[in-house]
């Protein structure tokens, strides 16, 4: 009788739940970002809605390569507005601008449409229209206009505030699908998946550790004004949302990145000057 050689023991359960965080951080990181990301196709990836969980991370590295971009850019003295342009489209270049895409699309789905299904018919359409095309000029030059400011900070709280900004942006993209269903069944919303609430509150505790971290370096009522003026934009795209089309979408999403986003760096830099 010949001696059959035992079968290789599986992975245990302890071992993929510990590679778990980081296979949900590099899908997060692939779906948000065009970075080259190391071991992206290697992994067995988690299923979006779960991934969702590390979204906060990812803003944080977001934010992160965006502060070394200005720290750099800062040491070449040139003007803050042509200073903020650059760190901008370099922003653009990592997401791809996917989160500008989605408040293109919302501006002219909600302004150019009388009925939620023309709406959301609108913002299907890839072609850009007036409406979308103003919200991205005023949009794209606040926030350089806030990155040309930021970078003039102290190395630490460039650091600080561009992490917990970018963090805390995408922590209210991933409350906002927890929150309110999708408004149609197809669609990137709807092919992600609802998150959980403990993913939710998970990528959100994420978010607020760095925004304490970042009271360290910045003054505490400052990061409590712009942690409500965060809060309030998002609060503001939701409603709104419900209201125009029933729900949320993918482009719904992406509007409340940038909203929240540059509401906090108004708050930043305007307390600051």
């Amino acid at each position: 009788m010949t001696e059959q050689t035992p079968p290789l023991p599986e992975p245990t359960s302890q071992a993929t739940q510990r590679a778990r965080p980081f296979a949900e951080l590099v899908h997060a990181l692939r779906f948000l970002t065009r970075l080259p990301i190391p071991f992206s196709r290697t992994i067995d990836p988690p299923p979006m809605n779960q991934a969702m969980r590390m979204f906060s991370v990812a803003g944080a590295i977001i934010g992160a390569i965006l502060a070394a971009v200005m720290v750099a850019i800062h040491t070449l003295q040139l003007p803050s507005i042509l200073s903020g342009v650059l760190v901008t489209a370099v922003g653009l270049l990592i997401t791809g601008a996917l989160h500008e895409d989605g408040i293109a699309d919302m501006a002219d789905g909600f302004l150019g449409g009388h009925t939620p299904e023309r709406r959301l018919e609108i913002m299907r359409d890839s072609r850009i229209g007036s409406y979308g095309g103003l919200a991205l000029i005023v949009t794209v030059v606040a926030r350089a206009s806030c990155y040309g400011i930021v970078m003039g900070m102290p190395m630490l709280a460039v650091f600080a505030i561009m992490a917990a900004v970018h963090s805390f942006s995408r922590a209210m993209v991933v409350d906002l699908m927890w929150a309110e269903r999708s408004a149609r069944a197809d669609g990137l919303s709807a092919m992600a998946g609802r998150p959980s609430s403990q993913v939710a509150v998970f990528t959100i505790i994420i978010a607020l550790a760095l925004m304490m971290l970042c009271a360290l370096v910045v003054p505490p009522e400052k990061v409590i004004v712009a942690l409500g003026l965060g809060l309030a934009a998002t609060a503001l795209m939701r409603r709104l949302a419900v209201r125009m089309i029933g729900g949320q979408t993918g482009d719904v999403c992406g509007a409340v990145q940038v909203t929240s986003e540059l509401a906090m760096l108004t708050a930043f830099v305007s307390t600051l000057r």
